[in-house]
């Protein structure tokens, strides 16, 4: 080495700079974007209005759960570790859709069993209008010959009265 003495505030430069290179990614990967806080947000539910989701909503409790979120995810959390947190403080109720598991299987399995009943019953309705109509049709159909006796006594006091006038 020619110059020994700017060897040690070189090196010194380099390693300050790489340093602070290395701990602005690392900042900057920590940050959670707002895509990844609204993604976690779309499946929990707003806690003061009624079937609105986290992410769509613009009160304030909202924005303060956003920001917790962020904070959450910052720290290292996952998206299911920031669900579960929200789940063991407010229970399943937080969650946008219900669990696929225990209570919440039957509010999936509902519907289906419903439409399955449903077309069952609508199959056997079905089939019995469909053979009382064809029993309807291969039946003779009678036809009835008018009373003839009524038919003669109405003709009969016509024909009287207009004698009379």
């Amino acid at each position: 080495m020619k110059h020994p003495k700017l060897a040690a505030p070189i090196f010194f430069v380099v390693f300050v700079t790489a340093l602070f290179a290395f701990a602005g990614a690392v900042a900057l990967a920590q940050e959670p974007t707002l895509d990844e806080v609204n993604d976690v947000a779309k499946e929990l539910n707003c806690p003061t209005c009624q079937s609105l989701n986290l992410a769509d909503c613009r009160t304030q409790t909202c924005d303060q759960w956003r920001t917790q979120i962020k904070d959450l995810l910052a720290g290292g959390m996952s998206k299911q570790e920031v669900l579960d947190w929200y789940i063991s403080r407010y229970g399943e109720e937080v969650l946008q859709e219900p669990p696929t598991h225990g209570v919440g299987l039957y509010v999936w399995m509902l519907p289906v069993i419903g439409l399955v009943a449903g077309a069952g019953w609508l199959t056997f309705i079905l089939k019995k209008w469909s053979a009382g109509r064809q029993a309807e049709a291969a039946a003779p159909v009678a036809v009835e010959s008018p009373d003839a006796d009524a038919e003669d006594d109405y003709l009969k006091q016509v024909e009287q009265d207009l004698k009379e006038l």
